[in-house]
């Protein structure tokens, strides 16, 4: 396969807004062979950096009938400053790869974390009688060998559940939150790939003791559910005075964006929702000269013109939403990007995933870019001439980085091409899933690609 034989490819970058603009210090890619074949067509969702010893990715793939299989992959931390493509026929590999999750069952993996020479594997697993359940593995840091996995079941027989999200706490504990009592015919996915269109928010903490045992916990230490939300999408810990924000939205059918903060037993303290936001995908605390004061939102909403816009915006640690703008619409570009000089508001769409707040007192958040489909405007000739000609086709990776309050600061849209290619034009379509700072205070990007996954480091 060409793609295996391949060792760098070329990337193509578009800055605008400011002089202090990032650029890219590593681009590490791999394709479906990673996690499962040819066919297996990887989506990382998630990704972090564990200290001095590499990333690890995590998300879902096909497996051999057509499901979701879970899967979590690692970097290795000594790759060259460069653009890079990974696999075990090449120079430079990946360390290890965690597949789980049973042929025509749905599994994935929504999130990972790295304590105590582990990765604590967080998402779904379906049982044998179609049931999908919560599922918490261990697996080996140095090798990814399965140490133990756990499946949770929802409160109420037949329906489902999942995590969603998970972190490791200020006392070296864990806690996940993510959705029960769910309808599998309206569990849609997660992340980019979906969301669960029933169900209760579900919030579960696991303590130091059981992290570092051999054996899987019988129950978690405590757990909550809440019942007026639909799923934690992100859990986030407030460290001034030890309580979580939640990232959720009403379980009505208008999915309104809301955030939670619990206590560290779980006690809600308030619950605000935030009905001119849009659709919340995550969140992650502020702090500003090291002293935290507030709450960063990601996500996206409908425009006036029939497109999407990301949404940005930041509320107060009690609740109080201090501000909220919308951003997309990159213009120019590489390549075959570079005539683009209309918006196209219409048709094209900005979708953001990830947020994560930088030591300044601002953040970056993590988007793609893009026209999902022409066929919607086959009975108007004009729209659909304009659409099919229109490159944004191919869908770009697009980070925008904003000021503590909210004023973009620049974005970094992203395409590239391998070399040798006949057609330089021709590059496949790439959207950032999420964004992370590393301990360099770089900009970690996770990157979903065309024929598959990828890491982008950008100096920041």
């Amino acid at each position: 396969m060409k793609l295996l034989v391949i060792l760098f490819f070329t990337l193509l970058s578009f800055n605008a807004f400011s002089e202090r603009l990032p650029h890219t210090k590593l681009y590490a890619v791999t394709d479906g062979f990673c996690c499962g074949g040819e066919e297996s067509d990887p989506h990382a969702v998630y990704g972090f950096e564990v200290m001095n010893n590499g990333f690890v990715l995590s998300g879902k793939s096909i497996d051999s009938k057509g499901a979701e299989e879970g899967f979590v992959i690692k970097f290795p931390d000594n790759l060259p400053n460069e653009s890079i493509f990974l696999s075990p026929d090449e120079e430079h590999s990946f360390d290890w790869v965690y597949l789980f999750g049973s042929p025509g069952k749905r599994d994935g993996a929504n999130g990972a974390v790295s304590i105590f020479d582990s990765v604590f594997v967080a998402g779904y697993k379906e049982n044998n009688s179609g049931v999908i359940n919560g599922y918490l593995a261990k697996v080996s840091l140095q090798d990814g060998k399965l140490k133990w996995e756990k499946s949770f079941e929802s409160m109420s027989k037949n329906k489902s559940s999942a995590f969603e999200s998970i972190l490791i706490t200020s006392n070296q504990g864990l806690i996940l939150s993510g959705v029960t009592n769910s309808y599998k015919d309206s569990f849609e996915g997660f992340k980019s790939y979906g969301n669960p269109q029933s169900g209760e928010t579900l919030v579960m903490y696991f303590d130091k003791e059981t992290l570092i045992s051999d054996n899987p916990p019988k129950k978690p230490s405590w757990e909550i559910i809440l019942k007026n939300s639909r799923s934690g999408i992100t859990i986030k810990e407030i460290t001034e005075d030890n309580s979580f924000a939640i990232a959720t939205k009403t379980n009505n059918e208008e999915g309104i964006a809301k955030i939670i903060k619990i206590d560290g037993r779980g006690k809600v303290i308030w619950s605000k929702k935030y009905p001119n936001f849009g659709e919340i995908t995550d969140i992650d605390i502020s702090s500003l000269s090291g002293k935290e004061d507030g709450i960063f939102i990601s996500g996206h909403k409908h425009d006036d013109f029939g497109g999407i816009d990301g949404s940005i915006g930041k509320v107060s640690l009690d609740g109080k939403l201090i501000w909220n703008y919308s951003f997309g619409n990159p213009l120019g570009g590489k390549n075959k990007f570079s005539e683009i000089k209309n918006k196209n508001e219409k048709m094209v769409l900005d979708e953001c995933w990830g947020i994560s707040a930088i030591s300044d007192g601002g953040a970056v958040m993590a988007c793609g870019t893009g026209i999902e489909e022409c066929e919607m405007f086959e009975n108007d000739n004009k729209l659909y001439e304009q659409c099919s000609n229109d490159p944004r086709t191919t869908w770009r990776s697009l980070l925008i980085r904003v000021d503590k309050n909210g004023k973009q600061l620049w974005q970094h849209v992203d395409s590239f091409a391998f070399p040798g290619e006949e057609d330089e034009f021709d590059v496949p379509s790439t959207a950032s899933e999420y964004v992370f700072i590393t301990s360099d205070n770089n900009i970690a990007s996770v990157v979903d690609l065309g024929f598959g996954i990828g890491l982008q480091i950008l100096e920041n």
